[in-house]
């Protein structure tokens, strides 16, 4: 027998456990490339498409100064601009837009792409640049400054710092008034449109402009006739405001607290109270508190103002509805029961507020 019969068949080369792993591993990272691909794909093609989304299109949008990307992504979500979140700040991402984001108010059209609106944004194709800013009846000036503070306007500032003296050589309506009060009553209430550059003082001066203007001359001359100064006139206006919601209840509310102020009879309006206390779910306990704007303890009109009525409500101070009622309550519907009697004021107060 010779050599080469000795020698047994050779099978395929066995493969070694290293060219396993990379096997392995190339065929992963492929996996993964195709999947990210895919989804990248997936991605630009949702950002760049139309937003299937039910709000109309024709609301405005507002981006305030110092808005994140993140958070106008949320907020175009939240009122129906994109239907996604993510794909607007995708585009944001991709197109390498966050740095230059810019404040205003934006109007889309409807077949806006989250992609448009991100590049409308990001070079300031505003509808309009001004931020608005509704201040309702009633807000008290700390409630107006948080109001401010939402929007992003003249952040770190506040209306709280100014006085009545900063300001009564401008404005001769505060002439009445104590220097060292607030501005709480004069802030009108209105929906008011301010550049994203507005500071506080700018904000006040055109608030003040506006109550200048509703309150106007010939309302001022009524009151010097009456014997009134206009910061009286202000301070039972915003008791009113807070008190009573119709026109016709405020006039005769008026007419019943001039006539307690009148014959010595304390005011015992609750709003004061919620004012000095800082809540309006009042306790026995909070009708006792040591408070000047307490008007059941204290006669007479609080210091000042405990909120910035509107045009109704300061007609309503300077020209009262007389009547026989001294009483008169809030229902839980907000509709007034008024009464001539205490006596009536009780049952009144049994059958509406148990």
């Amino acid at each position: 027998m010779n050599q080469e019969e000795n020698v047994l068949p050779q099978g395929p080369p066995r493969a070694t456990p290293w060219r396993i792993v990379v096997f392995f591993v190339c065929a992963l990272a492929g996996g993964m490339i195709v999947v990210c691909v895919g989804v990248y794909g997936y991605f630009v093609w949702r950002a760049s498409a139309p937003a299937h989304v039910s709000a109309a299109n024709s609301a405005l949008f507002t981006v305030v100064r110092g808005e994140s990307p993140h958070a106008i992504a949320r907020n175009l979500e939240q009122k129906g601009f994109v239907d996604r979140a993510i794909f607007f700040s995708f585009a944001v991402w991709r197109d390498g837009l966050a740095p230059g984001m810019q404040a205003g108010i934006y109007a889309f059209p409807s077949h806006a792409s989250p992609r448009d609106i991100a590049h409308a944004i990001a070079s300031g194709a505003v509808y309009r640049t001004d931020i608005s800013v509704t201040i309702p009846e009633g807000f008290t000036l700390a409630q107006t400054d948080k109001r401010f503070k939402q929007t992003g306007l003249f952040s770190g500032d506040t209306l709280a710092r100014f006085t009545v003296a900063d300001l009564q050589t401008a404005y001769p309506f505060l002439e009445d008034a104590p220097g060292g009060a607030s501005l709480e009553g004069y802030l009108f209430p209105d929906t008011y449109f301010f550049d994203p550059a507005a500071t506080a003082s700018t904000s006040v001066g055109k608030m003040l402009d506006n109550f200048g203007e509703k309150f106007a001359r010939e309302m001022r001359e009524e009151t010097r006739r009456q014997g009134k100064s206009i910061f009286e006139i202000v301070t039972m206006a915003s008791l009113i405001q807070k008190e009573v919601i119709t026109e016709e209840d405020m006039k005769l509310v008026s007419g019943i607290l001039w006539k307690r102020l009148a014959i010595g009879m304390p005011l015992e309006v609750d709003a004061t109270v919620a004012y000095a206390v800082g809540h309006t779910e009042l306790s026995l306990a909070d009708l006792q508190a040591d408070s000047p704007y307490n008007t059941y303890r204290r006669r007479g009109l609080p210091p000042g103002p405990i909120a910035n009525p509107g045009a109704q409500a300061l007609a309503a101070a300077l020209t009262p509805t007389d009547s026989d009622h001294l009483f008169y309550l809030s229902k839980p519907d907000g509709a007034t029961v008024f009464s001539k009697t205490f006596q009536e004021h009780l049952v009144a107060k049994n059958t509406y507020l148990r």
